[in-house]
């Protein structure tokens, strides 16, 4: 959304009747931001920063009292102020953001580590009962083996 929609103010080449400068063109119309014009508008050249003609002429007449230039500045100088602090506040939002990510990430990280170290330690505990195991088959096998001979031997007997 632009400003001048949130302000509920035209855009600069958006009024009626046109005014032209000596290029021929459509001159936008200004909003002074200066000490002694604060709020009085303007026509320029569109290019008078990139070599246009030097057309300028105020919109309205200086009806300002001093109290209401002054009370402009005051708004206008209070306006940036609060959009200084907007600009800090996002960037402070941001770094924060970033940091919460970096911190989850390191969260998921050490939560996974835990995880795999504990299924390590699972499986060596499983390793070493297979090797218990496999170390009681064979005894068995001898075992079976064993007896199956003295069967044997006592039928050929």
């Amino acid at each position: 959304m632009r400003i001048e929609e949130l302000l509920g103010r035209e855009g600069p080449l958006e009024y009626e009747p046109a005014v032209y400068c000596k290029c021929k063109k459509k001159a936008p119309r200004w909003i002074s931001r200066s000490i002694m014009n604060p709020g009085r508008r303007y026509y320029a050249c569109i290019n008078r920063r990139a070599g246009g003609c030097n057309f300028w002429q105020w919109h309205d007449e200086d009806s300002s009292t001093p109290f209401v230039k002054q009370l402009l500045i005051d708004l206008r100088d209070k306006v940036w102020a609060l959009a200084k602090e907007n600009a800090e506040l996002r960037d402070s939002f941001a770094d924060a953001r970033s940091g919460t990510e970096q911190l989850v990430g390191t969260l998921q990280w050490t939560a996974l580590t835990t995880a795999l170290a504990d299924k390590e330690s699972e499986v060596f505990s499983l390793t070493g009962k297979l090797k218990k195991l496999e170390t009681q088959r064979q005894l068995l096998v001898v075992a079976i083996i064993g007896c199956m001979c003295i069967v044997v031997g006592m039928l050929f007997t």
